[in-house]
């Protein structure tokens, strides 16, 4: 059997979903899968193709060049993502008879990826969605206008009519197309794993991140490593950093980049917080090193991202051996779930002054830091690892390749 991965985000660029579609492609190839990758190219950071992907005989690849356009810039990534997909349609001519099952990944504009692929190639897909647009974009302010809007919920519900299985990470994304009218037959959660392979605690002796930047671990770290982007409210991290500039022992570390990172460091230079340090994103080599350099993980998600995205990093987090603060809807699944299984904090997303207390508190208490890493670890290898979700992808490949 024959599945072609198509992704918009190469494995060129830096984000944080390459881990996920890396090990799900892995899964397919171990199984028996052929595996055909399209996949871009357009920032030139990394290496196009994994070199584990590369050297195995049932894999292949179609490399198409995009242009490296800024995230803020809607109208320009919206342009240059239906580029994108009209480049695929002599790739889906050419390998419509071999191709037996497509899985397309979400972005802004999957609907031309889903709409061509349908009609030429006319196999079964899997829509795995990271997030639920334009509802997301318009609730963050990066889609104001009404029409716009009405419009492009029409084309996703296109997408979603003749989706045959759809993916989705998280049970609050589960409650929001289950209201939107999805039939609950075609949706699938499986929620964004870490590789249990290798995603594992690096002890500070052996830590390559905090060897490379002479890290103080004698400080209290709150980390956010991660996009710097509409979905992560960095207004927050400078609201609560405020609260703490008094607290000698407090420091925060910005990893990444994004859309909004000379904003961030703009008004953190002005704000003259010395309690932030900002370091450049890591290759994906560096996943483990960078999320065991620190005490605890921050995530300040916009006002309802959790409805219809997931802060899939912090899966990764738990395999550390770390725990975290979220801010975010107290009402969610999430927060009820974290709360009540001890595994991290979740605050309401405007309660800062809650948060910065409730870091106070964890700085100075061990024991009650090192039972929610405890539980984090645990109850994150049974819900968040590779070896329980990644198989998932294969029974789905399978029960659409044998309907066909």
């Amino acid at each position: 059997m024959k599945i072609m991965y198509v992704l918009f985000e190469g494995f060129d660029t830096d984000n944080g979903t390459n881990h996920l579609a890396l090990k799900t492609m892995e899964e397919y190839l171990k199984n028996g899968f052929e595996v055909h990758l399209v996949t871009s190219h357009s920032k030139g950071l990394h290496r196009d193709i994994p070199k584990q992907l590369k050297k195995n005989h049932r894999f292949s690849y179609t490399v198409i060049k995009r242009k490296n356009v800024s995230k803020r810039n809607f109208l320009g990534r919206y342009i240059d993502g239906i580029r994108y997909s009209l480049k695929c349609i002599p790739l889906f001519i050419n390998m419509k008879r071999e191709t037996d099952v497509i899985l397309i990944q979400s972005t802004y504009t999957v609907f031309y990826t889903v709409f061509l692929a349908n009609m030429i190639m006319k196999k079964p897909i899997i829509y795995n969605t990271f997030d639920v647009f334009p509802d997301g974009d318009r609730d963050v302010g990066a889609i104001s206008n009404k029409f716009i809007i009405q419009l492009l919920n029409l084309m996703q519900k296109y997408v979603y009519r003749v989706s045959n299985k759809i993916v989705v990470i998280s049970e609050d994304m589960l409650n929001t197309f289950l209201n939107k009218g999805i039939p609950g037959r075609k949706l699938v959660l499986i929620r964004n794993w870490y590789d249990s392979s290798c995603v594992k605690k690096i002890e500070n002796t052996v830590n390559r991140f905090i060897e490379k930047y002479s890290i103080n671990r004698d400080k209290f770290i709150i980390q956010y490593a991660g996009n710097f982007g509409y979905t992560f409210d960095y207004k927050a991290i400078i609201e609560i950093a405020i609260r703490l500039r008094e607290e000698d022992h407090i420091e925060f570390h910005m990893i990444g980049s994004g859309a909004f990172e000379k904003d961030f460091k703009h008004a953190v230079k002005m704000k003259g917080l010395n309690n932030i340090k900002f370091f450049p994103w890591q290759n994906l080599n560096m996943i483990a090193d960078v999320y065991s350099a620190c005490d605890l993980e921050i995530v300040t998600l916009s006002k309802n991202v959790i409805k219809y995205s997931y802060p899939s990093k912090l899966s990764l987090v738990m395999s550390c051996g770390k725990t975290f603060l979220c801010m975010t809807e107290k009402q969610s699944h999430f927060s009820k779930f974290v709360n009540e299984k001890e595994i991290g904090k979740c605050i309401n997303y405007h309660k800062y002054q809650e948060a910065a207390n409730w870091l106070v508190y964890i700085s100075k208490n061990q024991n009650q830091l090192k039972r929610l890493e405890s539980n984090a670890y645990h109850i994150g290898s049974q819900l968040f690892s590779s070896d329980n979700n990644a198989y998932k992808y294969v029974d789905i490949a399978k029960e659409l390749g044998r309907k066909k």
